[in-house]
């Protein structure tokens, strides 16, 4: 069992090491968002895991990045519009190469299932540009199914979605998302209860940092794949990176 698990994530995020998340898994190395991919981000001795979660037509959460399955999966159309069922009849492996033929796409349980004892998850609610209604709480009850309340950070970029989990239970870590500095950002993370600011690694600079720190809160960065980013993460500093190469990067 790691630390992360034992002590909470939150704790681990403030314990002065800089975590490293597989930004999808290993999608360098793995077909993205599928277990395969999580798998071996886990056993390069990531801190967290980072997945995708949308709503199916009945009600499930896949893990997928896009709301398109072109993209990734040999099926097509939305997401939303296919069944827990028949999403994972989809082969989402195939197009990354033919040894990950037959990998599925999984649903939110399954990999907290895998992740438990083990790593810590981001959880991104894909809510826009198509909204899922009830994503909110049907995330927050797989969570707590899971026994995992203390080892997730449920972060988006619509911030909405982020003020109703920690209305739901606020003990689960919660971020937002952006991709560009906001004019008041602390007030952006109150406004929706927010414990960690997620940006772009290239729009965050040291004294942003230091506001956030000095307000009490998180950062976690994306997409750290080279030196010159990590440096700059490390300059933050960024209490989490999250990289597609988590067999390369090292905070």
């Amino acid at each position: 069992m790691t630390v992360a698990h034992v002590e909470g994530l939150a704790a681990k995020l403030r314990g002065g090491r800089i975590l490293l998340g597989g930004h999808r898994g290993n999608p360098d190395e793995c077909p993205e968002n599928t277990l395969a991919s999580f798998r071996s981000a886990i056993d390069l001795g990531v801190d967290l895991i980072e997945c995708d979660v949308h709503r199916s037509e009945d009600g499930g959460l896949p893990v997928i990045h896009d709301h398109m399955l072109d993209r990734t999966t040999d099926g097509s159309g939305l997401v939303r519009d296919h069944t827990m069922a028949e999403l994972q009849r989809f082969d989402a492996g195939s197009w990354k190469d033919s040894r990950f033929k037959g990998e599925r796409i999984p649903s939110l349980d399954e990999v907290l299932t895998l992740a438990k004892g083990q790593v810590g998850v981001a959880i991104e609610i894909k809510n826009l540009p198509l909204p899922y209604a009830g994503i909110e709480d049907a995330l927050v009850q797989t969570v707590k199914d899971a026994g995992m309340i203390d080892d997730v950070v449920v972060i988006s970029f619509d911030h909405r979605s982020i003020k109703r989990i920690a209305e739901l239970e606020p003990k689960i870590l919660t971020g937002v998302l952006e991709a560009a500095r906001p004019v008041d950002i602390l007030r952006v993370m109150d406004d929706a209860e927010a414990d960690v600011f997620c940006p772009h690694w290239g729009s965050i600079e040291p004294e942003t940092a230091a506001e956030l720190h000095a307000a009490g809160k998180l950062i976690g960065v994306w997409t750290v794949d080279d030196v010159f980013s990590l440096t700059w993460a490390k300059a933050l500093p960024a209490n989490a990176i999250y990289t597609n190469k988590p067999r390369e990067i090292r905070p």
